[in-house]
């Protein structure tokens, strides 16, 4: 059995150390916090955290679980020019081709961070160190960088990370290589979010969201055209995607000022197939189970974590109105998990390396929470 009494058809065991070492560790932050990330690792929990300051530097801080105090503590900070919008770790702890360089090593320490630019950074030994900052394609001077809304590494070829912009492009990185390996207009306006196919069959594609309300699918292999296989009806923007590791068809999705998760089935275009409904809070956060296709966690501006199963999750409102409805009258009722974490949940994570843990963010902590 996996999380939730979920069976997880492929998760990795969990080391001895941290299905023994409780159920509940939190960090507070010394500023407003905004990104965070999780590193996919068995041995240890570790953090990536960024501070979102308006007219004072930033910062990105290490932190991770002492296994002796079983608390979460600081390792290595360092300043940051801009908020980061978004933080993650390498996917895996497998190595890239760094052309030689001992002192850039691609592995499971790496970890990126968007704002006007994407900068790759190593932890290592209690320091973090500039890997180097990746080019843009429309200009090299920092005042003339349209700022980066999000990123995603390719969990299948680690070599490529994803960036959307508020320019309307989305750009493809190859970081061995350390060079912009394309660059397209992706949408009519603002593009919020980008996420890669997460399994070898597609992972040749990758899909956006942004300020024109649709969702697109993008092939690699030919950039000239996309799929939109959602829009929304009036025109909203869609502010963030996550992409079934476990259902390639299956794309979650969520919109500005609208209190629920859309579930669209890329085999059925134009029409969400369920509505998950968080209430009167609307979503900030979605991130699929690791092991099961049906999971999702979700962080709201009401102080809740909550996990749906999506087999249980109502139909859209457009197929069955009044199931619907049902469902906004008390949402936490639909869910499987829920989570009241006292502040608003800016960030969720559920790593594949231990799924029966997932890590909240809010303004001021970061929280590792067995399930």
């Amino acid at each position: 059995p996996g999380p939730l009494g979920v069976v997880c058809d492929a998760s990795p065991p969990q080391t001895s150390d941290m299905a023994s070492s409780g159920g509940r560790y939190v960090y507070e932050t010394p500023w407003t916090a905004y990104a965070m990330a999780l590193a996919n690792r068995q041995d240890r929990f570790r953090l990536a955290i960024g501070s979102f300051r308006e007219g004072e530097p930033n910062h990105i801080q290490v932190v991770e679980l002492n296994q002796d105090t079983k608390k979460l503590r600081v390792e290595a900070e360092i300043e940051h020019p801009f908020q980061a919008t978004k933080l993650m770790w390498k996917p895996t702890a497998g190595t890239l081709n760094s052309g030689g360089n001992s002192d850039k090593v691609l592995d499971g320490h790496l970890f990126a961070s968007s704002s006007t630019h994407l900068d790759l950074w190593r932890y290592s030994e209690g320091q973090i160190k500039s890997v180097g900052r990746l080019p843009t394609a429309r200009s090299t001077k920092s005042d003339g960088s349209p700022p980066l809304t999000s990123f995603d590494w390719s969990p299948i070829n680690e070599s490529k990370i994803a960036g959307s912009s508020l320019d309307t492009t989305c750009s493809i990185w190859d970081i061995e290589k350390h060079k912009i390996e394309s660059q397209l207009i992706a949408h009519d306006k603002a593009v919020y979010d980008v996420c890669f196919g997460q399994r070898d069959s597609i992972a040749h594609l990758f899909s956006s969201v942004g300020a024109d309300g649709s969702v697109r699918v993008f092939d690699q292999r030919n950039l000239e055209h996309s799929t939109i296989i959602y829009e929304t009806n009036p025109p909203r923007p869609l502010l963030r995607l996550s992409w079934n590791p476990n259902d390639k068809n299956l794309i979650a999705c969520i919109a500005m000022d609208q209190p629920v998760v859309l579930i669209i089935d890329i085999r059925r275009p134009s029409v969400s197939w369920k509505e998950l409904n968080t209430g009167s809070s609307c979503p900030n956060s979605i991130m699929w189970s690791p092991c099961s296709k049906n999971h999702l966690l979700c962080g709201t501006q009401g102080n809740s974590a909550l996990i749906w199963d999506v087999r249980d999750g109502p139909p859209s409102a457009q197929f069955n109105p009044k199931a619907a409805a049902e469902a906004a009258a008390d949402p936490k009722a639909m869910c499987v998990h829920a989570y009241d974490t006292g502040s608003e949940v800016l960030q969720v994570q559920w790593p594949s390396s231990q799924p029966g843990h997932v890590a909240l963010g809010t303004a001021r902590q970061a929280e590792i929470l067995k399930l």
